[in-house]
């Protein structure tokens, strides 16, 4: 659930300036070494190596995050990233697998002048449902991710949760009455379980 932020235009229209074709991939949310990772879908027929931005946000309808001091507190409580850290579009400095709250590199993007805001990794909550999207090496790429009460993570190719819109194209889905499957359970960035505060 993305909000019209001018970021978002901002680097758009760059992106498009720097060329006139893109692509598109799967993204896949898989457990390394005990730790969450983004990789590229092996069934894409795209296969980038490397990204300058990337972004996780809670689905329509499921909790949004708390900010902290250092986040863009708008990108938080308005458009529900959880993760959030976009790079210069000319870099790609990034290489996947990309590991969840891990630092990534890269020179900062600026746009007429200012920088972007980012969002400092939190912690995901289990059964939740999130879309993940990165950007570079030409293209962009995208998924639907939760993490399962087993802690098995579950991947889906299509956003399951589709705007439903009126006419003149309107969003008028009620999400208000969305039955979001998330537990206070979390899972810390910085491995994969439960987080100690969290335990039941």
């Amino acid at each position: 659930m993305r909000s019209p932020y001018p970021r978002l235009l901002a680097i758009s229209l760059l992106a498009l300036t720097l060329g006139s074709c893109s692509y598109g991939c799967d993204i896949l949310a898989v457990v390394i070494g005990g730790r969450l990772a983004f990789i590229v879908d092996p069934a894409s027929e795209w296969q980038p190596d490397c990204i300058y931005g990337i972004s996780v946000e809670a689905d329509k309808g499921e909790p949004k995050a708390e900010p902290e001091k250092t986040d863009d507190r708008l990108l938080v409580t308005n458009g529900g990233l959880y993760w959030d850290q976009t790079f210069a579009v000319t870099s790609c400095e990034n290489r996947f697998p990309i590991f969840y709250g891990a630092p990534l590199q890269g020179p900062p993007f600026v746009y007429n002048g200012k920088g972007l805001g980012s969002v400092a990794a939190k912690p995901l909550r289990v059964g939740a449902l999130y879309h993940v999207t990165t950007s570079g090496d030409g293209g962009y790429g995208n998924g639907w991710f939760r993490i399962m009460p087993d802690w098995r993570v579950e991947n889906l190719r299509d956003d399951p949760t589709p705007a439903v819109t009126n006419e003149q194209g309107y969003d008028i889905t009620d999400y208000g009455n969305h039955v979001s499957q998330a537990e206070e359970r979390t899972y810390s960035p910085r491995s994969f379980k439960v987080s100690a505060a969290a335990k039941p």
